[in-house]
């Protein structure tokens, strides 16, 4: 069993909860308005292994069952330990494991990707991107594919655009999976105000959304 507990090693990382249900659940409907009121996760490995909120509820793990829950300032469970793997909760979404497969729920504790995908990665401007057929692709933040997964690789959403690659070269898609630069590049980043830093035959320079050169 997995024993990693995944919330995003960001200390002050704002989020409203982290945690994750087996794929036999459909909805745990565990009234998380106590939980979903942006909490902010400080963590500190050695002096509160337990990761301790700020609203009293702390992360706790089954010895037996090697599963994580959570209990309140009580020590009462508040969650039961149901838990393999746990992301903090982004823009609504966490990604949760049950044994070696990904899904997603919402702060209401629905699944709304199922546990079926061998990786996800965080919510970025409210596009999910999944890992299927050895191909990347988006869900939105309500589970529904919008990006088909055609793509060997993707970077998160930034300024309106993702960062993807075909036939080992790179190009940015917008948010319905059109090419707004071509894939003509070696190497590139995602954007971040406006820019990004690309590669063409060792020759590195930074471009505008337009794919405009505008600095070496």
């Amino acid at each position: 069993m997995k024993q990693i507990f995944a919330i995003s090693l960001f200390v002050g990382l704002s989020c409203t909860s982290s945690w994750a249900a087996k794929s036999h659940f459909t909805s745990l409907n565990l009234q998380l308005d106590e939980i979903v009121k942006l909490d902010t996760v400080y963590i500190d490995l050695k002096n509160d292994p337990d990761f301790k909120f700020q609203n009293n509820l702390r992360w706790y793990q089954d010895k037996k069952l090697e599963l994580f829950g959570i209990k309140n300032s009580k020590n009462e469970i508040y969650i039961e330990p149901l838990f393999y793997q746990i992301e903090s909760f982004i823009e609504g979404v966490s990604i949760v494991s049950s044994d070696d497969f990904q899904g997603a729920i919402n702060d209401k504790g629905e699944i709304i990707i199922p546990f079926t995908y061998e990786e996800l990665q965080t919510s970025s401007e409210y596009k999910i991107a999944f890992y299927e057929g050895g191909k990347w692709g988006f869900f939105n933040t309500e589970g529904k594919k919008v990006i088909p997964a055609i793509y060997d690789f993707v970077g998160s959403y930034s300024d309106g655009l993702a960062l993807a690659s075909k036939d080992q070269l790179f190009g940015y898609i917008d948010h319905k999976g059109k090419v707004v630069i071509p894939f003509q590049y070696d190497y590139a980043s995602n954007f971040e105000d406006g820019q990004a830093q690309v590669e063409v035959r060792f020759q590195s320079f930074t471009i505008d959304k337009k794919g405009t050169k505008v600095a070496n």
